[in-house]
């Protein structure tokens, strides 16, 4: 279903181009904003994963970078599925508000 949406919003001559022209989403702020129930070191090369976050979601950034869109570094909240700390919780909730903040600024 998702990939019949991507299909459907990300045409050619609006979300992208072939001839460098500027697309509509062209210079638009995008970020890629994942959580992952296991903790980090399951996102590494040698662990369960084999492979990096970055790694696994590089389609994304192949597409915004397609859109010409302004990428934002990524945001990645591990081990949500072993219960994070009311600390770290808080922490990564204030993190990822002043992020969206910064993009009505």
């Amino acid at each position: 279903m998702f990939k019949q949406w991507q299909d459907t919003v990300f045409t050619l001559g609006w979300a992208f181009t072939m001839d460098g022209s500027p697309s509509q989403l062209a210079g638009k702020k995008a970020v890629v904003a994942v959580t992952a129930g296991v903790p980090a070191d399951h996102y590494t090369p040698e662990g369960s994963n084999q492979a990096t976050i970055e790694t696994l979601l590089s389609n994304w950034h192949a597409t915004l970078r397609l859109c010409q869109f302004d990428i934002q570094p990524m945001v990645k909240l591990y081990g949500t599925a072993f219960g994070l700390s009311d600390q770290n919780l808080t922490t990564a909730a204030k993190q990822y508000n002043e992020l969206l903040a910064s993009f009505a600024a």
